[in-house]
C-alpha cells in the first residue's frame, strides 16, 4: 500500500478507500504477490505490505481473481465487509 493509506490505517486502525479507488480494498493471496502489486503500482521500494487476518469462511464470500494484473490470486472487499480483519505491522 501507499504511504497515505498506511498513515490512515495507522490513524484509524481500519482500511478506508484512497483517493481515485474502488470502495473497497484488494488483497494478495501471499506476500510475494503483494510486493509485486506495490512495486507496479507505487514504484519499487515506495510501499508496505501489511498483514491481514481473516476467517476462512469470510474469506470465501470476498470476490476473488486467479491472476489479477497477470500477478496472481487476489480477492476484494467492500468496505463494509472489513470491519472485523485484524490488520498485523
Amino acid at each position: 500500500m501507499s504511504k497515505e493509506e498506511l498513515s490512515g490505517i495507522q490513524a484509524t486502525g481500519k482500511f478506508s478507500a484512497g483517493k481515485n479507488s474502488m470502495e473497497g480494498k484488494w488483497f494478495a493471496e501471499s506476500a510475494d504477490d503483494a510486493v509485486k502489486w506495490g512495486d507496479t503500482m507505487n514504484g519499487p521500494g515506495n510501499s508496505t505490505v501489511v498483514r491481514t487476518e481473516v476467517p476462512t469462511g469470510q474469506a470465501e464470500r470476498f470476490f476473488r481473481v486467479e491472476r489479477l494484473d497477470g500477478i496472481g490470486p487476489a480477492r476484494y472487499a467492500d468496505l463494509e465487509q472489513l470491519h472485523d480483519v485484524k490488520i498485523h505491522w
